[in-house]
């Protein structure tokens, strides 16, 4: 570990411009505390301090300075709301922490319970009581009694860091695109004249998909457009029941790390899941049926995946309705007679040194199809794998 050199150099803590330097590399959420004054008149003011001070009794605060003529109107209102702003409210939050008369103007708000201001939009409305105000140097510290609170609208908030705006993001967005997947998609670029033959010959929908650490990514296309829900460059969490086919042919502790990644709501255990991978070890092969959960809400919450503007909690969501997919990918004896509703068919692409890089995926097959005619595609599926497969890049 480097040692942080301490010395002559470092700025005196009494200093105004090093001491807001180094605490602006702390990020902080953005709230709009409004209230409706006792002259009947609602007011608002923009905070970065806002924070939760107990939850029992439920108590939150935030810090106005001491000069905020804003606050002083504030704070003859018998209660205020904390309204946390959206990734995409940035214009109002300037404009209410800017200097014009008449903030409310045009702007459209319902009242909380208390009756304090909440403003269409925002993810969330806490609306409190004052419990509290003490002075802290050149700020007040703000104690508010929760009342009322409710989740508005799930969606990412707005960000303040080093004097600018933003939003979140997972990490998983900066993950940089690696050698990995450069090879991947130039091998499957190479191979999309098959690729097309195979759509054509199954009247199917035929994609390559990557693993890119923990995810994978629909890459390549064959027929040019994807119409069964999923979309180019979109991310599935490499998480059970997802990937089985990239993972049948790796190490057990690799194994063992995907497994970890079930849900404690999946409704498999880890030993069906063994069973699985066995199943598509013998096969070279496997398949996803039809299930009785929605498909629009599946495609749903992948597109929000991977368009990055989602929340922890929407990533939550998604894998519990990822968990409730499992009972679609339980192994299937094929019959003659039997009629089959496949959902997708999947074969495994492998670089010159045998390990699984990518996967042929066959989707928006047609239903009520006989056993037979699911082990033909397979079939058809594995060889166009099998030629795609071997390639240096």
């Amino acid at each position: 570990m480097n040692a942080v050199a301490l010395g002559a150099q470092t700025p005196p803590v009494s200093d105004p411009m090093a001491f807001r330097n180094v605490l602006g590399h702390f990020p902080t959420g953005v709230v709009l505390i409004t209230g409706i004054t006792q002259d009947g008149e609602p007011v608002g003011m923009i905070v970065g301090s806002f924070t939760s001070v107990s939850l029992d009794p439920p108590l939150v605060g935030f810090l106005p300075t001491v000069a905020s003529s804003t606050f002083k109107k504030l704070r003859t209102a018998s209660s205020f709301c904390v309204n946390v702003l959206a990734a995409d409210q940035e214009e109002l939050c300037r404009r209410f922490a800017g200097r014009a008369t008449n903030k409310f103007e045009d702007i459209k708000w319902t009242p909380a319970p208390s009756g304090a201001p909440v403003l269409d939009g925002a993810v969330a409305y806490i609306d409190c009581t004052f419990e509290s105000i003490t002075d802290a140097g050149d700020h007040h510290i703000v104690v508010g009694a929760v009342q009322e609170l409710q989740v508005c609208s799930p969606v990412a908030p707005l960000l303040f860091f080093q004097g600018g705006y933003g939003r979140f993001a997972p990490l998983s967005l900066h993950a940089p695109f690696e050698t990995d997947l450069i090879r991947a998609v130039r091998r499957a670029e190479r191979h999309r004249p098959a690729m097309k033959q195979l759509a054509a010959s199954l009247d199917a929908e035929i994609s390559t998909m990557a693993v890119i650490g923990d995810e994978m990514a629909v890459i390549v296309s064959g027929t040019g457009e994807l119409n069964d829900g999923q979309r180019l460059g979109e991310r599935i969490p490499l998480m059970p029941p997802m990937g089985e086919m990239c993972l049948a042919w790796e190490d057990a502790d690799t194994i063992e790390r995907w497994l970890a990644r079930a849900l404690p709501s999946d409704e498999c255990t880890a030993e069906d899941y063994r069973a699985r991978l066995q199943a598509a070890r013998e096969r070279g092969w496997s398949v996803t049926m039809r299930g009785d959960y929605a498909d629009d809400e599946v495609y749903s919450v992948l597109r929000e995946y991977s368009s990055g503007l989602y929340t922890p909690a929407q990533e939550r969501r998604l894998r519990e309705i990822i968990a409730q997919t499992s009972s679609g990918y339980a192994p299937v004896d094929f019959t003659e007679s039997g009629s089959y509703n496949v959902d997708s068919l999947l074969a495994p692409i492998r670089d010159a040194a045998g390990k699984v890089r990518l996967v042929l995926r066959a989707s928006g097959l047609p239903q009520g199809v006989s056993g037979d005619q699911v082990l033909s595609w397979a079939q058809e599926l594995v060889r166009t794998a099998t030629q795609m497969s071997g390639a240096e890049d």
